[in-house]
């Protein structure tokens, strides 16, 4: 079978949404009789099991920070082009900014994975001279997406917003979202729901509303407000917590602990600010939420998002909206919970990463024609 190098620029060894995207890929590909080889920075904690039959190649860079990610990206790009050369191996790129570094060395990218558009993203254009910077990274995916044989792309809303901010045809795009591990939820489906929880899943970042979970904290109905994870903005939240009782800040979890109080909430929460990127996304969390069969309160954009309120799973809520009125809204209301949280799992049903992966199987096998 065709040998596949991947690379990632981001620690495998720190769970996310998107690491797990990463680590399902090259497993997944794995276990289809693939030889894999994934080229990652050096872990900071150690990798997900489901890694262990790939071969890792761990390359010395740093994976903090805005400042160091050029010379992470050559490094990398560099690594990768040398394990593709020697193995005649197709080369898979995450992020369209790696891509773009990986071109410019002269490596041909087989298949770019766009999990995200960087030069939108706020953690650059709050930077020093921000809009020269957003301006020289668009400028860099743009190179990437011209190059790859095939990209990859995470919900129709991107597809769409690739094909117009570049000039991409739709038709060079294939939409594969994410989803969710079966076994990881099914110990805790029966988990009995804690009146007055509400929680929040995932990754503290720029686009999560923060004021409105801190609303949502200070409803009477709210007996614990739980913000599960880690991120740039964790600090900004604490702040809050210290001044409202009911918000906790739990940091990251095992998922044996994660879980559990996910699946006992009354109600499950997705505040966000608008953006096109927030509305390309394709947040991991809300599979989560769908398979565990919670109701959800969810910022509308993400094509997800919508298929869940078209389910009658989850209430869409403007940007800036009525968050906290709508989530009193179901805490005083449980015969539509109990609605939701069947609506939630026949939508999620279908979202694993095992469909994912027959997805990228079949993008491969359309190389394997014209190689």
């Amino acid at each position: 079978m065709t040998d596949i190098c991947l690379v990632h620029g981001g620690d495998l060894g720190e769970p996310s949404g998107g690491t797990d995207r990463v680590s399902v890929f090259a497993a997944g590909l794995d276990r289809a009789g693939y030889d894999v080889a994934v080229v990652i920075p050096e872990p900071g904690g150690p990798l997900p099991e489901r890694l262990d039959p790939v071969d890792i190649v761990p390359v010395s860079v740093g994976t903090r920070g805005v400042i160091d990610q050029p010379v992470r990206a050559v490094k990398l790009a560099r690594t990768a082009q040398a394990i593709a050369n020697e193995r005649d191996a197709h080369l898979q790129v995450e992020h369209s900014t790696l891509a773009g570094a990986t071109d410019v060395l002269g490596a041909s990218v087989d298949v770019l994975d766009m999990l995200d558009l960087a030069f939108r993203s706020p953690l650059y254009g709050d930077l020093p001279l921000g809009p020269v910077v957003q301006r020289i990274i668009r400028r860099i995916e743009g190179r990437a997406l011209s190059s790859a044989f095939e990209t990859v792309v995470v919900s129709d809303q991107m597809a769409e917003l690739v094909s117009k901010e570049w000039g991409v045809h739709r038709e060079r795009l294939t939409v594969i979202p994410n989803g969710y591990f079966p076994d990881v939820v099914e110990p805790y489906l029966d988990v009995e729901t804690v009146p007055g929880r509400v929680v929040f899943l995932g990754t503290l970042h720029p686009k999560v509303d923060y004021e409105a979970l801190q609303s949502v904290a200070e409803l009477p109905e709210v007996t614990e407000c739980l913000v599960i994870g880690d991120g740039p903005c964790r600090k900004e939240l604490e702040r809050a917590a210290a001044t409202v009782g009911n918000l906790q800040v739990t940091g990251r979890l095992p998922d044996q602990e994660a879980f559990p109080l996910l699946a006992s909430a009354a109600v499950a929460l997705n505040p966000q600010h608008a953006s096109g990127l927030q509305a390309a996304s394709s947040p991991v969390k809300l599979y989560y939420y769908a398979a565990l069969g919670r109701p959800m309160v969810l910022t509308e954009g993400p094509d997800f998002a919508e298929t869940l309120a078209e389910a009658g799973a989850a209430t869409l809520v403007e940007p800036e909206g009525a968050f906290a009125d709508t989530v009193r809204g179901f805490l005083n209301d449980d015969e539509r919970r109990e609605e939701m949280e069947r609506a939630a799992r026949r939508a999620g049903a279908r979202s694993t990463w095992g469909r994912r992966i027959d997805a990228l199987e079949r993008v491969y096998s359309g190389l394997e024609t014209v190689r």
